[in-house]
């Protein structure tokens, strides 16, 4: 659906096909990003151009006691006019440094994230203009509410107030059906078995 279209409301069957999906994939933690052009195309190069250009997360982060070799790939997809990239290790924000540089000027970015505990994370950034929600406890400090951090999903605000009403509401597949409402992309199996590369980290080894 287009973003122009029906802004800050989803369809409650949409939400509940993906809190369906994600129990039927198992993801118990993971991050997905989308990035999308808005005029042309953002290609597989480009893409792993922006990505290889970051410091490599091994030498400086590495991803955890219990990583095998090729933990710290990135597993990049190319749909349309986009990429999807996916990671699958607890999300932390060094990692989330580096699909960041997938967003820019001419550009729609979606990043979503869920960790072992539970807690979820919706980043957008829209060009310049970024917003971010997290769920179950709202990004806020004591002097700014959770609403002025939303930028771009300021339409949703409403919707998203009832995460922090019901607790038994599902916040990653809410972010998902606002991905898809906004993008027009699907995050399901069909997505995931498209043809895919290996982005590692390490600069000296190369894309699979």
């Amino acid at each position: 659906m287009p973003e122009e279209a029906g802004r800050g409301s989803l369809p409650d069957k949409l939400v509940e096909q993906y809190a369906e999906t994600l129990r039927a994939l198992c993801l118990d933690t993971f991050a997905y990003t989308l990035t999308i052009a808005e005029s042309g195309r953002l290609t597989s190069a480009e893409a792993i151009s922006r990505l290889r250009a970051a410091p490599p997360w091994q030498s400086a982060y590495p991803p955890g006691p219990y990583a095998t070799e090729g933990d710290d790939d990135l597993t990049l997809i190319a749909i349309g006019n986009g990429i999807v990239t996916l990671d699958g290790i607890n999300p932390d924000p060094h990692r989330k440094e580096l699909t960041d540089r997938l967003a820019g000027p001419g550009l729609r970015h979606w990043y979503l994230a869920q960790d072992i505990e539970g807690n979820s994370t919706l980043y957008v950034r829209h060009g310049d203009a970024e917003g971010e929600v997290q769920c179950p406890e709202p990004l806020a400090d004591e002097f700014t509410p959770w609403t002025k951090f939303l930028g771009p999903l300021t339409p949703y605000t409403a919707l998203l107030a009832s995460l922090y009403d019901d607790m038994e509401l599902d916040a990653t597949a809410m972010f998902l059906a606002i991905i898809e409402h906004e993008s027009g992309v699907r995050f399901d199996r069909a997505l995931l078995d498209k043809p895919s590369l290996n982005v590692p980290a390490d600069p000296q080894r190369p894309v699979e």
